[in-house]
């Protein structure tokens, strides 16, 4: 692993512009000279997957106004589900880009959390290239918390062998994972044990950006994430009945996750192991309740590395399991329709939806006219896909985290839903050509700790 100092390499983003924009205009060009219907088909196909992204969009945002909620049993709103089993708390870091947040994580765990009469275990499984004054510190409270494990993952480069030194050692019957900037609410192991306890295998919490104020980046991640966790994860488990393990603040059966455990090889580990364990029946729901508070990127720089690993690590999973994901016998036709959209068509639309500027430009050049080809299918296209950030922002308002933000952060998000859907399209395409060139770097984001109330806000 290395730490954020590595930049933008603004070389590679000229690449891409060769690659999806100069090179297919130049195509598009010839084609409007030879074949100017070609072009049209062309040009009516790329609007047809705007429409489809935004299509699904409306679909996953209209569940923030259903009234249907998860069937739940009996016993999940009783109080016969019997006691918490003891817990254990796993907790990763990379020491030198995680020092400002990993002490209050660890003391929120320690303090704040709601224990079951079992006890919970608490382990820091971490690696750093050389001894740090903050060890001491950590060794000096566990001296006061012996339930506190401080595990040095000695030689690991990755947080998937930290992860995987650390199960060795869990002994609790629930393991639950979080980043070192997480804040985890009190009371998240009860409302995990509802599910666990009545036959779900894992549950995926609701992480929430407790930095939004410190900058527009951050208030539009802030948003983003009302979005992904408050509409699109949680319909995923209403609508679609799967989830997925979103790599912190998640709560799993310690037999099933010693059973799969983490590989080293791959850039998101979560969902590798979502995609194995379900690929096995094994059941992941989401819970919007379980909250966590935790840091968004407050650079372009940071943001950027974050979002090119999430972006190659799709793509890798999407290469190594699309295929049986259509073949399993575990998985309903609606849970392979949305596990498609998330792998294959993801890919698909981050190629062929750039292609729509450079249909324009050959257009443009082959009819020796600058003008916007219109019909009352590109009209209703263009109206449905714009309006869809609007509606989206809506719904995540409906459904975002009391005390709610301001309505204008909101509103923020809806107006820059549009230019940060294409930055972030963008820098998944340059990992797509990181994962065909073999580059498979990972970089630590630094966190620095700060509340809410700190920095101006973006208004």
């Amino acid at each position: 692993m290395r730490t954020r100092q590595k930049k933008i390499n603004w070389l590679t983003a000229a690449e891409f512009v060769a690659v999806f924009v100069i090179i297919p205009t130049i195509v598009f060009s010839l084609v409007g000279y030879s074949y100017p219907g070609a072009l049209a088909i062309c040009y009516h196909v790329v609007i047809s997957l705007f429409v489809f992204q935004a299509a699904m969009s409306y679909l996953q945002s209209a569940s923030a106004f259903f009234r249907k909620r998860f069937p739940r049993s009996t016993a999940v709103e009783g109080d016969t589900l019997g006691p918490i089993p003891k817990s254990t708390f796993i907790v990763c870091a990379y020491l030198p880009g995680e020092i400002e947040v990993i002490e209050n994580t660890l003391l929120n765990i320690l303090k704040n959390v709601e224990r079951p009469e079992a006890g919970i275990e608490l382990i820091l499984s971490y690696n750093t290239p050389h001894t740090l004054h903050i060890e001491q510190r950590l060794k000096d409270l566990a001296y006061g918390y012996p339930e506190l494990v401080l595990a040095n993952a000695y030689g690991s480069r990755s947080k998937s062998e930290n992860l995987n030194y650390a199960l060795d050692l869990a002994s609790g019957e629930i393991i639950v994972l979080l980043d070192a900037d997480h804040v985890v609410d009190t009371d998240c192991l009860k409302k995990a044990w509802r599910w666990l306890a009545t036959g779900e295998d894992a549950v995926q919490g609701r992480c929430k950006v407790r930095n939004g104020s410190r900058n527009v980046l951050t208030a539009l991640v802030e948003m983003e994430f009302e979005a992904m966790y408050g509409i699109s994860h949680y319909a995923k488990s209403l609508l679609f009945h799967t989830a997925l393990f979103g790599g912190s603040d998640g709560y799993w059966k310690t037999e099933v996750l010693k059973e799969f455990g983490f590989r080293t090889d791959v850039l998101t580990e979560d969902i590798d192991t979502t995609l194995r364990a379900i690929l096995a029946g094994k059941r992941i729901i989401h819970d919007r309740s379980i909250l966590s508070r935790e840091l968004a990127p407050t650079d372009l720089n940071t943001l950027w590395f974050q979002r090119k690993r999430w972006g190659q690590g799709w793509l890798q999973c999407t290469l190594r399991y699309q295929w049986p994901i259509l073949k399993s016998k575990c998985l309903s036709l609606g849970a392979k329709f949305i596990w498609t959209v998330l792998l294959m068509w993801r890919v698909v639309y981050d190629v062929l939806s750039h292609l729509l500027l450079p249909i324009l430009f050959g257009h443009w050049i082959s009819g020796w006219r600058v003008d916007v080809p219109m019909n009352s299918y590109i009209w209703f296209a263009l109206i449905f896909t714009l309006f869809s950030g609007p509606f989206e922002a809506l719904a995540a308002y409906k459904n975002a985290v009391k005390p709610r933000l301001p309505f204008r952060r909101f509103l923020l998000y809806s107006l820059l839903t549009w230019p940060y859907t294409v930055f972030r399209s963008a820098i998944h395409m340059i990992a797509v050509r990181d994962e065909l060139m073999g580059s498979r770097e990972w970089i630590v984001s630094a966190h620095q700790e700060e509340t809410a109330q700190q920095g101006k806000s973006p208004e």
